[in-house]
């Protein structure tokens, strides 16, 4: 038997991710500097983040799992890109997908960048790994922290 979450909980889903995402903005993108590359990367982070929070509103009859989602350590890939594994593991009867919001941060811990994905099919009582990648170049060392996850 499958059964939906009531509108009222698909909205405090919703308003959740979109506060989480919100917070991490306001706490890593604000630049007193007037360096224009700073300001620049604020930008970029700032949309970024936007963006995870809008894919993240968008879905329907969710529930709340971002201890479902873990993340590893963060790599830089040939092209530039921070890369990490993510395991999601799946504690229903039932299989599911996922929708999982991520956010890079610098040394400073400082929000860079922001990334979504579907990890889908996670199997009943089971796991399954994906890969969460940066959308800009990053350098130097970068932590990701899971901002989200919605089991669908």
């Amino acid at each position: 038997m499958v059964t939906k979450p009531s509108a009222g909980r698909r909205g405090r889903l919703a308003g959740t991710a979109l506060i989480a995402v919100a917070a991490l903005t306001a706490a890593g993108c604000g630049s007193n500097s007037s360096t224009p590359g700073v300001s620049a990367l604020s930008s970029a982070a700032s949309k970024a983040s936007e963006a995870a929070s809008s894919a993240i509103a968008k879905v329907k009859g969710g529930v709340d799992a971002a201890g479902d989602v873990s993340a590893g350590a963060v790599t830089i890939g040939s092209d530039g890109k921070a890369v990490t594994r993510l395991k999601v593991s799946n504690p229903t009867s039932e299989v599911h997908d996922y929708t999982v919001a991520v956010s890079f941060h610098d040394a400073g811990g400082s929000l860079v960048d922001a990334a979504v994905l579907t990890v889908s099919q996670v199997p009943a009582n089971g796991s399954k790994d994906a890969t969460a990648k940066s959308n800009r170049d990053l350098s130097g060392t970068i932590t990701v922290k899971v901002t989200a996850a919605v089991r669908h």
